[in-house]
């Protein structure tokens, strides 16, 4: 079994409903979600392919890492995904593309201690899960991009904290999760690898809003949004495009999906049918 750990409902909806899942009990207000077995139903399922289970932890490295221990000892999964949304930290990176972490860093601290940090902790993925998220993005006909995520304790919401990053630390993209989620996977002795789909370009100001910190994976209601927007009219038009992006991510992230369970099937099959040749 693998466990694809994302953050947020938005990130895994089109997921969920492409693979015929059912809710399952979780702890605090984590959200958690079982495939069909093969056979049952949903796209992810053809071919006899499992989907992975899904775990939603909400926003932040504390709720990521609590999530991702309780997805291992709940679940004892042969891998772990991290998958989600992310900031653009370069001008050619789009809303929807793909990203495939080489190394994930931990940059922590507010934006103004970035540049004081005197070094910075990386890990790297596991090499079978990086060429099976290589292959889905090839097989799927995704942009896609390669190279170092950077995860922060909050939201990167300005143009010039990402440019910033990725100009100064070498960032492809950015975002409050992956890390985490690597740092208790590699503790557990569990495979991990990062796949993240942009939101929001580099250019791009995110709303004060969006920045939600150690909150759950539910959407913020219809009554914090009005009640943002009569003290911010100004970011009607910001969360307008922000929500278009949103739907070409979580596209970008289902068609990922799919493709990568299929990759990850036939290469563990044929390292099986070496080792047993």
């Amino acid at each position: 079994m693998i466990v694809a750990l994302g953050s947020l409902h938005r990130e895994a909806i089109g997921i969920i409903r492409s693979g015929g899942y059912n809710a399952v009990e979780a702890p605090e207000d984590f959200a958690a979600y079982s495939p069909n077995p093969p056979g049952g139903g949903g796209d992810l399922e053809a071919n006899t392919v499992v989907a992975p289970t899904i775990v939603l932890s909400g926003s932040g490295t504390e709720r990521a890492s609590r999530a991702a221990q309780w997805a291992i000892e709940e679940f004892s999964p042969e891998a772990i995904i991290s998958f989600g949304f992310c900031g653009a930290t370069r001008e050619h990176e789009l809303s929807g593309d793909i990203v495939i972490a080489a190394r994930v860093v931990n940059l922590p601290g507010t934006p103004f201690e970035w540049s004081l940090a005197d070094s910075t902790e990386s890990l790297g993925p596991d090499r079978t899960l990086r060429l099976a998220a290589r292959a889905a993005v090839e097989t799927a006909g995704l942009d896609y991009h390669h190279g170092t995520v950077i995860t922060v304790s909050r939201v990167a919401r300005t143009a010039g904290a990402k440019r910033w990053l990725g100009d100064a630390m070498g960032a492809v993209v950015v975002d409050t999760e992956s890390y985490a989620v690597a740092t208790v996977a590699g503790r557990g002795g569990i495979p991990w690898v990062v796949v993240k789909s942009v939101l929001d370009a580099r250019d791009f100001d995110l709303p004060t809003i969006i920045d939600r910190a150690g909150s759950g994976p539910d959407q913020r209601g219809t009554t914090a949004y009005i009640r943002h927007l009569s003290r911010s009219p100004r970011s009607l038009s910001p969360l307008l495009r922000l929500g278009r992006s949103s739907k070409r991510a979580s596209g970008s992230l289902t068609v990922f999906m799919a493709a990568f369970m299929e990759a990850h099937s036939a290469l563990t099959n044929k390292d099986q049918v070496l080792v047993t040749g």
